[in-house]
């Protein structure tokens, strides 16, 4: 990448964002490939769970629902 000088001097005041972030996203890739291959060799269940369990029934009503929306949030203007 050629360098400007504007961005020899983003870098100086902020650190190299585009290096920290290039860093974070292939760690990340590094672990998920760990996880997902473990879980391929596997039954796909998560580890410890029972083998012969079937998940928990998702619940459409109690402690789970969505906060009711605020009004007038999310809401286009019609032009």
């Amino acid at each position: 990448m050629h360098e400007a000088p504007i961005y020899a001097q983003l870098i100086s005041e902020r650190g190299d964002v585009p290096l920290q972030v290039r860093s974070e996203a292939r760690r990340l890739l590094r672990e998920l490939g760990w996880i997902l291959n473990a879980d391929s060799s596997s039954t796909g269940r998560p580890p410890g769970s029972p083998a012969g369990s079937a998940p928990a029934p998702v619940s459409t009503s109690g402690s789970r629902s969505l906060p009711p929306r605020s009004p007038g949030r999310f809401v286009r203007s019609q032009t």
